[in-house]
């Protein structure tokens, strides 16, 4: 795909009110729970030196880290969700239900990142 259609692509896509609203939805989840994250936990990781990364019902804590590996969780969550929401603006034009699907998708992986960036804050502080 050359420049030229995935521009176009991504014009028809932003005319498309379910993909606005999913992109909008999904990056102002990432944004506010990432910044709930590192409100929280830096203070608490700086103090301590090390974060609880990992947290496993049936294991307990499994893997602590030094803490600005806390950092690595929103930044690996925003590139998911460019490169979903890349990828689904450039397939728009050519199948609007296969990227309507990702948006969906990118939506969907936002809230249970969201989820998670929860119960990691609760269980280090």
């Amino acid at each position: 795909m050359q420049w030229v259609e995935w521009k176009f692509s991504a014009q028809r896509a932003a005319q498309d009110t379910f993909s606005r609203v999913m992109v909008i939805g999904a990056a102002v989840i990432l944004v506010a729970f990432s910044a709930f994250l590192l409100i929280r936990l830096v203070p608490e990781g700086r103090q301590a030196g090390v974060i609880t990364l990992h947290y496993n019902v049936y294991l307990g804590i499994d893997d602590v880290r030094p803490w600005p590996w806390m950092f690595v969780l929103p930044a690996s969550a925003f590139a998911l969700l460019a490169a979903d929401i890349l990828f689904a603006v450039g397939v728009f034009r050519r199948d609007p239900l296969a990227s309507r699907t990702l948006f969906a998708t990118a939506f969907a992986t936002a809230a249970l990142w969201a989820v998670g960036i929860f119960f990691l804050v609760s269980v280090n502080t």
